[in-house]
Parts: C-alpha cells; sequence; structure tokens
C-alpha cells in the first residue's frame, strides 16, 4: 500500500485478520498439499485470491470515524475454477439490505408505540454459506502483506 494513509489502511487489515483468527474462520497449510501443485510456478490451481476492500467509514457529519478493510474473494476465479475442475460450485449466501425508508419507518413505528430503539454496528460479522457437491472448502490465497510461507519456501494458504 502506498499513500499517505497506509499506516491507518494496515491496521485496518490487520484487525480484520485478527478477526478471522478469533472467529476461527480458517485453518493454515502448506499450499504444496493440494492436488494441483505445480512445483515450477509454486502454485496450486484451486487456490482462490484474497483482495482487500478498503473503505472509510464517517459520522453523519461526514468525519472520519475509522479505516475499515474487508476481505473479499475474487469470485470469477471461483467460477472459472469451479468449471476447470468439472464440479458445479455454487456459493449459497444471504445478506439481509434495506432501504434508508424502511429503517426510517422501524424507528417511527419503534416512536408512535413508546419503544426504547437503538442503533449498532457490528465489529466482525461473516456470512456463512454452504457449498453444493463438494467438501465446503475454499483455499485462500493471502493478500501480499499477509503471506507466509514454511521453511521450504512453499506458500501457506
Amino acid at each position: 500500500m502506498r499513500s499517505d494513509e497506509a499506516n491507518q489502511w494496515r491496521d485496518a487489515a490487520r484487525t480484520e485478520m485478527q478477526n478471522f483468527e478469533r472467529h476461527g474462520v480458517y485453518v493454515e497449510f502448506s499450499e504444496d498439499q493440494l492436488q494441483t501443485w505445480n512445483s515450477t510456478s509454486k502454485r496450486a490451481s484451486e487456490v482462490i485470491v484474497m483482495m482487500w476492500v478498503l473503505r472509510k467509514k464517517k459520522d453523519e457529519k461526514g468525519d472520519l470515524l475509522k479505516y475499515k478493510a474487508r476481505a473479499g474473494l475474487c469470485g470469477n476465479q471461483q467460477k472459472r475454477k469451479a468449471l476447470a475442475s468439472g464440479t458445479e460450485h455454487t456459493l449459497e449466501t444471504f445478506a439481509p439490505a434495506a432501504r434508508s425508508a424502511t429503517f426510517n419507518s422501524a424507528f417511527a413505528a419503534g416512536c408512535v408505540a413508546n419503544l426504547r430503539v437503538r442503533q449498532f454496528d457490528v465489529e466482525a460479522a461473516y456470512l456463512l454459506g454452504t457449498f453444493e457437491g463438494d467438501d465446503g472448502e475454499v483455499c485462500v490465497r493471502p493478500p501480499p502483506d499477509e503471506r507466509f510461507f514454511d521453511d521450504r519456501g512453499v506458500p501457506i494458504v
């Protein structure tokens, strides 16, 4: 990362990786344990690249609250690798979303009913999806700043 805010973005990415560890989101292993490992390129073809989605969270006045980093997978790689392996990977996730008018209506209904209404931010929420036709595992190559190698120089995924 090259910017005046690089340190803040690195801290945000580190926080996201710590959330992954705390929630047991992944298990690390050497990439050469995968069936498609190529010793020349030092890569396995079923590994999907992870990327950072960076966003500045601001308050209602537009003042910066914090830097937020979220890990994302390249979905086009996921589909291409599934087709190449001859399997039909389908990952179904559900993420509820609502328009601001819906939230306004809910808050108004709470006020009319004299209910206590609260707002909160979820620090680390992860979607849980199910895979059909495989063992439910996805192998991910972390971003460059988060990559590690075993004592033989093999990437850890």
